[in-house]
């Protein structure tokens, strides 16, 4: 797990996911019972873009994705409509309940932007990268769909979970040995337990009998 700071907003970008989808969801939270929203301009989210590859370095490559990525408010609103997909997707899945066919037909639509190609590297090493057909967005939306993708396809389901603590929305994927993960960081599992201990010792002063 692992916490950037957040310039702007004053809070830090939640890599807590252990995947890239998952960290795109997280960039929603809960801050005191409101939702916060961490991308409201195209800067906050080429910043979140920058530091999320910084974070997930052997996520799936767009070749040219550096030449052809204009953060625009476009690019912004389609991030964000990737973000409600996958979350209603992953939620299903988490409460193993049918997924809708809008939010399959959804995550095809991204994923079809992009076909794998090979492209020469260093030492004349070939390496498998994605071509899109639509550059403007396809650099971005494509490895966060493909990472939806791997999710699905490829892992445990049952280690995909949402956080325990019933004041938090977070999402992540258990890669613990023991796989008994159950809040998407300490702090969280900390403030959960602090709530619960307090409504417990409620609970025991106000119950009948407590005063004579």
């Amino acid at each position: 797990m692992h916490i950037i700071k957040h310039k702007s907003a004053g809070l830090a970008f939640p890599f807590l996911g252990e995947a890239l989808a998952l960290d795109l969801v997280n960039t929603e939270i809960l801050v005191r019972g409101k939702r916060f929203e961490f991308l409201t301009t195209p800067e906050d989210a080429a910043r979140w873009w920058r530091e999320a590859s910084i974070h997930h370095p052997d996520r799936d490559r767009v070749q040219g994705e550096e030449e052809t990525t204009r953060w625009s408010p476009e690019l912004l609103e389609a991030l964000k409509h990737l973000r409600a997909v996958l979350r209603r997707l992953f939620i299903e899945l988490i409460e193993q309940r049918p997924v809708p066919t809008g939010e399959l037909e959804e995550l095809n639509r991204v994923l079809a932007l992009g076909y794998r190609i090979l492209e020469m590297g260093p030492g004349s090493q070939l390496i498998p990268v994605y071509q899109t057909t639509e550059p403007r967005s396809g650099a971005i939306l494509l490895p966060i769909a493909l990472s939806a993708l791997h999710l699905i396809s490829e892992s445990e389901r049952n280690r995909l979970h949402k956080c325990s603590n019933d004041r938090c929305i977070a999402l992540f994927y258990d890669t613990t040995r023991s796989a008994t993960r159950h809040w998407c960081s300490p702090e969280c599992m900390n403030r959960a337990r602090s709530i619960r201990q307090y409504q417990r010792t409620k609970g025991t002063n106000a119950s009948p009998g407590r005063h004579k």
